[in-house]
């Protein structure tokens, strides 16, 4: 105590900022009084460090009549610890000393900071406690008093007002306020936003999935050579049974025309996929040149590429080709459930006898992307719809020397409906791109931790719901990219043990 102290009463000493205190001398630990807003003091409410000046003028209460207990019995800590960890902080002995018995420190930088800070603190039962004013609720703005926590407890009360089952993983903001209600050190603002921002557990079981971590990718038009040139396939279930054993829809998306095939199916396996390629998808429009789908084991199991490799088909992953036009199947996905949903029973076991019915609703509807229906995109033709045949719609008679006339006006039409469906195709592209301006791309590093965001499927005999499911998993490792916004992800627990994963499901691990 020599050492870094003088007491105020040393008669060699003749400067004020060393012998003796200031003017009215060092507030005593006075029976507190909470509540008490005296003005002229310093606020915690607004900033995390000390304010500059002071009013010394006025005595500092603090509150006994609020204070029954210690104050750092709510973190669960012994009141002597806590003592003796506070006067093993220089400057929190240096405050006490001053507060308690006139003394400063010999430090010329830290007597002066215990003289700025002083108005802000008092001395209770040992302990430094900080002045904090709270914002006004109902009634006028309150203040109370808080212990200052030394370096070694800054973990103890962060896991109290975060971590713990009482505090349930608060976000920043709710933790900040139970921060400031109850503690006080230097830098708590930073250090509460960091231990937030670092909680593993909040990384994996909080935050959507970030749909727009990767930059915008435009898919070549050019390469398109025309309807069914690039096909993207999704399945979608399992569904409730229904009485014809069907569980499953598996989907195709031509991605020039917006064409949709959709069938309901018993299995989702590769011979299943395969037989409903040929006989619905293949048997009616042709082979498509390329293929796109996720990295279901039925679309890349050793029969589907031995399928591929016989017709010629190129085999794309969404991962990472294009993970938009991945995108454009499961949008579809959500649009065709949503129409189901609206016609099934409560029991929802019908929904494969309106699967086709719904399907004709979306061919013949506008679409925003081609300016016009898939089927015209197609076809270069409505359809007749029964509204037409209510309105009298259809009174053309066709004569049969007018087939070659039909050929030649329908090529026509075809040609000019293809350009059209390029042009409008880029300029949706160009509508996206203009919302996404001003998008931060995510990058990351080979050895970066990352968590990586994982659909919810229950195990056979597992309880799980997804409500209660993390939907985040990890950390795992980056080690390569493919593309620019797919990367290479060692997963131990998967089979493959690495796994190319678009950005678009990784953010970054933060944890400790």
């Amino acid at each position: 105590m020599a050492d870094l102290l003088n007491d105020a009463s040393s008669d060699d000493q003749s400067s004020p900022l060393v012998g003796e205190g200031p003017a009215g001398g060092p507030r005593d630990a006075v029976p507190p009084n909470a509540g008490s807003d005296p003005a002229g003091r310093g606020s915690a409410e607004v900033g995390e460090s000390d304010p500059v000046a002071g009013d010394a003028s006025e005595p500092l209460e603090a509150p006994t009549e609020q204070l029954l207990v210690s104050p750092v019995d709510v973190f669960g800590l012994q009141q002597d610890r806590f003592v003796a960890e506070q006067r093993r902080t220089p400057w929190i002995l240096a405050m006490l000393a001053y507060l308690e018995s006139g003394a400063l420190a010999l430090d010329p930088q830290l007597r002066t900071r215990t003289l700025i800070m002083a108005p802000n603190y008092i001395v209770w039962n040992g302990i430094l406690m900080r002045h904090v004013h709270l914002k006004a609720r109902a009634g006028p703005a309150s203040s109370l008093e808080v212990p200052v926590i030394p370096i070694q407890f800054i973990s103890t009360v962060l896991h109290h007002c975060h971590t713990d089952v009482l505090a349930a993983h608060v976000g920043v903001t709710k933790t900040m306020d139970k921060v400031r209600k109850h503690a006080f050190w230097h830098g708590w603002k930073r250090d509460v936003a960091e231990y937030v921002r670092e909680c593993s557990t909040c990384g994996s079981g909080k935050g959507h999935r970030p749909w727009r971590n990767g930059l915008m990718q435009r898919m070549p038009i050019h390469e398109l050579s025309g309807p069914f040139s690039l096909l993207v396939v999704d399945a979608v279930g399992p569904l409730v049974a229904t009485p014809r054993g069907n569980k499953f829809i598996l989907v195709f998306v031509d991605y020039f025309t917006r064409w949709v095939e959709a069938f309901a199916i018993p299995r989702l396996d590769t011979t299943t996929f395969v037989e409903t390629m040929v006989n619905e998808v293949i048997s009616r429009h042709g082979l498509p040149e390329r293929l796109l789908s996720d990295q279901g084991s039925n679309f890349i199991s050793e029969l589907a590429r031995s399928f591929y490799e016989t017709l010629g088909i190129k085999k794309l992953f969404g991962a990472a080709y294009h993970p938009q036009t991945q995108g454009l199947v499961e949008r579809f996905n959500g649009t065709l459930l949503g129409m189901l949903r609206l016609f099934v029973n409560e029991t929802q076991t019908d929904w494969d006898i309106y699967l086709t019915r719904v399907l004709f609703a979306y061919r013949t509807s506008y679409h925003e992307a081609l300016r016009d229906s898939p089927l015209f995109s197609l076809y270069g033709r409505d359809s007749i719809l029964p509204l037409d045949l209510a309105f009298l719609n259809t009174n053309h008679e066709w004569k049969s020397d007018e087939v070659a006339s039909y050929r030649r006006r329908l090529f026509l039409s075809l040609r000019d409906t293809r350009r059209m469906v390029g042009r409008q195709l880029i300029k949706a592209q160009d509508r996206h791109a203009h919302r996404l301006e001003g998008q931060t791309e995510t990058k990351f590093e080979e050895g970066d931790p990352v968590w990586v965001y994982q659909y919810f499927r229950a195990r056979r005999g597992e309880k799980k719901t997804k409500p209660l499911a993390f939907s985040w998993h990890g950390p795992y490792r980056v080690v390569g990219t493919v593309g620019e916004n797919a990367y290479r992800v060692a997963i131990p627990t998967h089979p493959n043990r690495v796994v190319t994963i678009n950005v678009n499901r990784l953010k970054r691990f933060k944890g400790r």
